[in-house]
């Protein structure tokens, strides 16, 4: 597990570089537009104190004239420059943005169940915007700012080395110490953003948990509770903010501090050498020009940096949505485009935190057959159908579909090839017929209303306010249990796969919708194999065969009649469902 894990992908700052990469005409036009606006910015101000000069000694008109132009050319080109650098820029950061959420998005479909089971849905929503969105903001200023911003530091500290090496040299150290400083900080200040991202990660989930369950916090009153953990996690971000806050201000406060700093080093010694004599007034000025440039520049650098390490954070909690999933396609797996549906299960066991789940299953199930499985709550039913498609794999045994082992099947032809309806059902935000077709756009609309009418979602459809339009709201609020149920059906219906699961499918249905929608079915499952997970008897008695299994383990096996004949554990469940229909229909007289 170690070693795996190792070699995920890491989300660092060469991860980052490796999706800029992709887009590097445009980084590189940013940062060179930067360039070019940054030199031309610092050449400006040196402009200016020779204009001045030259006004003290009264040059010609003329001269005036050509600086005059220069700096309305100088001017042109920054504007230009600068509309390039933020046009690029904004191209790099975008598109950086939609790849990284493509990705972590991509990825995130991959994943077991028991990585979500660890995540809960409100922090990997956050993790995805929250902190995806941090990576943008680096981008975005980086991109817009860092090649202007450096360029204008280099070439302005080269004028200023022309004028007066040792008030240069002075400005520089100050600027330098004070930059150093702020970097110092800033690393230091890492770690607690990445605190107040955790935090915001959780008070996500709490929103994302209390929305979703909103039905059962007000069917046992448990709103004021509800509100009281919302109340104490909020808290406990804003705590964490305002602790980052008062510690990071002092660090965005202390370029202008050190700006000021160094300005009066500058009128003092400035003024002093003009006095002197070693400095004209326009070099004087030029100094104190450059001096507001370069604590600005640096300004935009602290920020740049500010961002880079709040982004180390971010990435650092993106890295667990770039693990690579346990269950995959092999380098080498074998297509598998068209099934037959013939089954193997060949001394199958699943365990789990030492506990044997199954044990040692054998089952034959020849294609086109209808099985179904019964049992006991907790006996492995649902555990020993997940393995076909592979929602995990067996610890013991093999599991073969057609003869081919699943684990080196291609993983989507092997999924597109079964379909399994759960007794939890759920369903997306969208129209009724928008989870049926589930995506597929090929599917005709005959298909759709055959599906529709066998699972007798039909009987439905006068009830709802605009039919097959209607919006059945988050996970299908709109709907009760039974209509969810049949929407499933008839989603599993239309994709039409070699192997069908029905996974106690029709529990909230009704018995005699459920007997109606069970005899339609019947041709539709005599053209495939069906594996039916049940807890009425009613439900599978006409199945081709019944699985009985115990404790994680298969104890019978065989036809209905054969299994009462038998008088063992599926005889007892007939007999126990006998006289519960017996005490409800007494109760009800």
């Amino acid at each position: 597990m170690e070693s795996s894990s190792s070699q995920s992908p890491q989300a660092d700052m060469r991860w980052l570089g490796g999706f800029v990469a992709r887009h590097r005409l445009a980084a590189i036009g940013s940062l060179a537009a930067g360039g070019v606006a940054g030199i031309t910015s610092a050449i400006e101000p040196y402009l200016i104190g020779a204009i001045i000069d030259s006004i003290r000694e009264q040059v010609a008109l003329d001269q005036l004239l050509q600086y005059a132009l220069a700096l309305i050319g100088l001017a042109i080109v920054t504007v230009i420059a600068f509309y390039g650098q933020r046009t690029w820029s904004g191209t790099v950061a975008y598109s950086v943005n939609y790849d990284i959420r493509q990705t972590l998005f991509d990825n995130l479909l991959t994943l077991e169940q028991r990585f979500f089971q660890t995540y809960p849905t409100g922090d990997l929503i956050s993790r995805m915007y929250s902190d995806v969105d941090m990576i943008w903001r680096l981008l975005t200023i980086g991109f817009t700012r860092f090649g202007s911003a450096f360029m204008t530091v280099v070439v302005a500290f080269v004028l200023l080395g022309t004028i007066n090496v040792p008030l240069t040299l002075v400005v520089f150290v100050v600027l330098v110490v004070s930059t150093a400083i702020q970097m110092k900080v800033g690393m230091l200040l890492a770690p607690v953003f990445e605190d107040v991202q955790e935090q915001a990660g959780v008070v996500s989930a709490l929103v994302q948990d209390s929305v979703s369950g909103i039905q059962t916090v007000k069917t046992f009153g448990s709103e004021a509770g509800v509100a009281r953990q919302f109340h104490k996690e909020n808290i406990e971000y804003k705590r964490r903010w305002l602790f980052f806050k008062r510690r990071n201000e002092p660090v965005g406060m202390l370029p202008n501090m050190i700006s000021e700093l160094t300005a009066a080093i500058v009128v003092m010694f400035g003024g002093v050498l003009t006095l002197q004599g070693a400095l004209t007034l326009g070099n004087f000025v030029q100094f104190l020009v450059y001096l507001s440039l370069i604590s600005n520049v640096l300004l935009q650098l602290g920020t740049i940096y500010q961002r880079y390490q709040q982004t180390r954070g971010a990435l650092t909690r993106l890295t667990p949505l770039l693990q690579e999933a346990q269950i995959r396609s092999d380098d080498d797996a074998e297509p598998l485009k068209q099934f037959r549906g013939e089954i193997q299960f060949e001394h199958v066991s699943v365990q789990a935190e030492g506990t044997w789940l199954l044990r040692d299953i054998q089952l034959h199930i020849p294609a086109g057959e209808v099985v179904a499985f019964v049992g006991p709550t907790g006996c492995g039913k649902t555990l020993l159908v997940s393995l076909l498609a592979r929602v995990l794999d067996p610890d013991e045994g093999v599991v073969r579909i057609d003869g081919h082992d699943v684990r080196h099947v291609d993983l989507d032809d092997l999924r597109h090839g079964i379909t399994y309806v759960p007794q939890s059902t759920f369903l997306f935000s969208q129209p009724v017929h928008a989870n049926v077709r589930m995506g597929q756009r090929n599917i005709m609309d005959e298909e759709l209303e055959k599906a529709i009418f066998i699972s007798r979602l039909s009987n439905d459809l006068p009830q709802l306010p605009q039919g097959l339009e209607t919006l059945v709201g988050e996970k299908g609020v709109m709907l009760s249990g039974g209509q969810k149920q049949r929407v499933a059906i008839a989603r599993a219906i239309v994709r039409n796969p070699s192997i069908l699961v029905l996974d106690d499918a029709l529990s909230s249905v009704d018995t005699q919708t459920a007997a109606d929608i069970l005899a339609d079915l019947r041709d539709v499952l005599q053209t495939r194999t069906s594996l039916i997970i049940a807890h009425r008897i009613a439900t599978v008695k006409d199945a081709d065969r019944i699985v009985v299994m115990d404790e994680g383990r298969i104890v019978e096996s065989g036809t209905h009649a054969a299994l009462i004949a038998l008088d063992g554990l599926y005889a007892r469940m007939v007999e126990r469902e006998l006289r519960s229909e017996d005490a409800d229909d007494d109760e009800t007289q």
